[in-house]
């Protein structure tokens, strides 16, 4: 993970490369041909399109430890450093975050801390992807997920294997601003969930 020092300020911006794909759409084969422009591209036989094929940032967080309140990394959409405007999230505390996707071909990342000794620290990779596309959450260890599109409008549900209880939402949604509409849940054990209010309730 990236470990900091207290009172840092660091900014990072992301850019998609492969900005230029496009979808060569071919009416003859209804099959789409993906290629870069260039002289050697492939052509179609009959009448096709040429399509612009948008790329956007998605991060996914491994590890994240920033001291509560104190410490923040501000993510933001563009390459516009600090523009309140664009912001997607503003994170702190040691929980790790969901998948954030940028809106257009950047994303700007501002880490932010005061004097005091610092954390660990985040770990967090990123790749190209559509645009209009939130990314794969991913599923639950042990649970089930139902759907496979990541776009705007695609909905995702999910359900817990035998003998575990699900908490969080049941489904979530592509939102048009590229984020899913909840974090996906955790499958517990029912066992382990019987034991904590059972001891709870011996305590009292």
């Amino acid at each position: 993970p990236f470990q900091y020092d207290s009172n840092a300020q660091c900014v990072w911006v992301i850019t998609a490369i492969n900005t230029n794909k496009v979808i060569t759409a071919c009416s003859s084969t209804g099959f789409p041909v993906e290629s870069r422009p260039s002289w050697g591209a492939p052509t179609c036989s009959g009448m096709g399109s040429s399509l612009p094929r948008l790329q956007v940032i998605q991060i996914n967080f491994e590890e994240f430890d920033l001291e509560i309140g104190y410490d923040t990394l501000t993510i933001g959409d563009g390459g516009e450093v600090g523009d309140p405007k664009t912001v997607l999230q503003v994170l702190t505390g040691s929980f790790v975050p969901d998948l954030i996707v940028s809106m257009s071909n950047q994303m700007w990342l501002h880490l932010q801390t005061d004097e005091s000794v610092g954390s660990i620290g985040f770990k967090v990779n990123y790749k190209e992807i559509e645009k209009e596309s939130c990314g794969d959450p991913g599923t639950p260890l042990y649970g089930i997920r139902e759907g496979d599109g990541f776009s705007n409008r695609d909905v995702l549900r999910f359900e817990c294997q035998f003998g575990f209880e699900l908490i969080g939402e049941k489904s979530i949604i592509c939102q048009e601003n590229n984020q899913w509409s909840a974090n996906i849940p955790i499958c517990i054990c029912m066992y382990q969930i019987f034991y904590y209010y059972y001891f709870s309730y011996i305590t009292l």
